[in-house]
């Protein structure tokens, strides 16, 4: 059997493939993220949930989204999302407001009172990224960075 064209002659050397080590750098970052996220404690002292600072930050960044645009985004089960929503709104952090051009369809807002929980999350992030990268000199992160823009723009659907 040989490799497909174009693959790494060292694959099987025990390297990583490229997508192999994205999927790990955001599985660690995520991980270390959700560990300083949970120290956030709520106002009932229970700890933000991985999937509540994701749909925060997702309503934060991208207001007016619906919750099934929502949870295929963050690829989150229908139900979960739903879940997820609920306890946000408890918290007063989210509302639902009808959509205008279809009652049954429900847009999602963060509020006011997210707004603190949300500049927390996002020092925090801000804090993780630095992490990550202090182990790169700038010239080496910025290269990184550019080339990873490349990939990223390779791999989007021809519009």
């Amino acid at each position: 059997m040989t490799a497909p064209e174009g693959a790494s002659p060292n694959a099987d050397a025990g390297q990583r493939s490229f997508a192999s080590q994205i999927s790990l750098i955001q599985r660690q970052l995520r991980k270390r993220f959700d560990e300083r996220a949970r120290a956030m404690a709520l106002a009932d002292g229970e700890a933000l949930t991985q999937a509540q600072w994701r749909a925060l930050g997702a309503i934060w960044l991208h207001p007016g989204w619906t919750q099934k645009e929502m949870a295929e985004k963050l690829e989150i089960g229908p139900v979960a999302m739903g879940q997820t929503l609920d306890r946000l709104e408890a918290l007063q952090w989210v509302e639902r407001r009808s959509d205008p051009g279809d009652r049954r369809v429900k847009r999602l807002y963060a509020t006011e009172a997210a707004e603190k929980m949300v500049a927390r999350l996002g020092l925090l992030a801000g804090c993780e990224d630095h992490y990550a990268s202090v182990s790169l000199p700038p010239e080496k992160m910025q290269l990184l960075t550019a080339l990873l823009d490349e990939v990223i723009e390779a791999l989007n659907p021809i519009s």
